[in-house]
């Protein structure tokens, strides 16, 4: 016999780590009552359906819930719950770390406003060098420091000179290098073969809707970039200032952190689902509205829903919640 519907109330516990005020009284409602059907799930939760729906993907998603055949099942919480406090632990860090960062740059940065009040002179640790020669001062760089290898990398794909980039690159990575990149979303309907390789080599890779221009940061000691950071140039700046490299890796690195993981890339799963389609389920699974997606791939909403339709029906899944567990079930996330 179960509960009768219990209105939810707004939580202060699991929202911290990201869910909606209603999700930890679901779980305790959850908890309580399942296993059930998940068609009595809206009539306990006092929920539409979508909403319930809605609620059951979260929680699916970090392991809260197992639904399965129409059952809904509780997870017992300590497990589940260290998860999502190992994840959100993680993330507090990475912030902690940056913010660390950005202290220790403060004397570095004042040092540079300083010399700027000075009368000015040429800095040899700034220089233009041909596009041509780009891939060789790379390697002469590269070779010279330790330290990641940092791209921003908007349309490198479409040039003549990308596939021997990318194979010096792969190189690198199998010496024990570390490279990550950024990419446009777009990549993925354009050369998703070129980021999986890279990937199957060991590069992290993360995409953006869209990325604001080209970038190299090459270790702790060199970066470089177009002379217009937006488009194209005939010539490339090479900076070898301090200050000015840190700044770029600060610049990447909060790029990176707002950047998007692609489920599939580089883990090796082999399904007959696109990196494209992988991205798209994951957004769902988070919760994410159509209006949302489409910002955070850089589509129009209505390419969204259609894509979101087409993927749903390849699933044969009649909702999206039932898309996202068909997708987990597959293997797909």
């Amino acid at each position: 016999m179960t509960t009768p519907p219990v209105p939810l109330q707004a939580a202060d516990v699991l929202t911290t780590p990201g869910f909606t005020v209603f999700d930890e009284q679901a779980y305790r409602v959850l908890l309580r009552d399942a296993p059930l059907d998940v068609a009595d799930v809206p009539a306990l939760l006092d929920l539409s359906e979508d909403e319930a729906a809605e609620v059951l993907v979260r929680l699916s998603a970090v392991g809260l819930v197992d639904v399965r055949d129409g059952t809904v099942v509780a997870a017992a919480p300590g497990a589940a719950l260290h998860r999502v406090i190992g994840d959100e632990t993680r993330r507090l860090e990475r912030a902690r770390d940056q913010l660390e960062t950005l202290r220790r740059l403060i004397p570095t940065l004042e040092a540079e406003y300083r010399a700027a009040q000075e009368p000015r002179r040429v800095d040899e640790r700034l220089r233009t060098i041909p596009a041509g020669e780009v891939l060789v001062t790379l390697r002469s760089l590269a070779a010279s420091t330790g330290g990641d290898l940092l791209w921003l990398r908007p349309d490198q794909w479409r040039f003549a000179d990308g596939p021997l980039a990318d194979r010096w690159v792969e190189d690198l990575l199998s010496e024990g290098r570390r490279s990550r990149v950024i990419y446009p979303a777009r990549v993925l309907e354009e050369a998703p073969d070129i980021v999986r390789r890279r990937a199957d080599h060991g590069e992290h890779v993360r995409v953006l809707a869209d990325l604001p221009g080209r970038l190299a940061v090459i270790g702790d000691s060199a970066a470089m970039l177009p002379r217009r950071f937006d488009q194209p140039d005939d010539l490339v700046l090479v900076i070898e200032q301090p200050a000015l490299v840190q700044a770029l890796t600060m610049f990447f690195e909060s790029l990176w952190d707002m950047a998007l993981v692609v489920p599939g890339i580089g883990d090796q799963i082999d399904t007959k689902a696109s990196s494209a389609q992988r991205l798209l389920l994951d957004q769902l699974t988070r919760g994410a509205k159509d209006e949302q997606i489409a910002r955070t791939l850089g589509l129009s909403l209505r390419t969204v829903r259609r894509r979101i339709a087409e993927v749903m029906d390849e699933l044969g899944a009649a909702s999206r919640f039932q898309a996202g567990v068909e997708a987990v079930r597959r293997g797909w996330l």
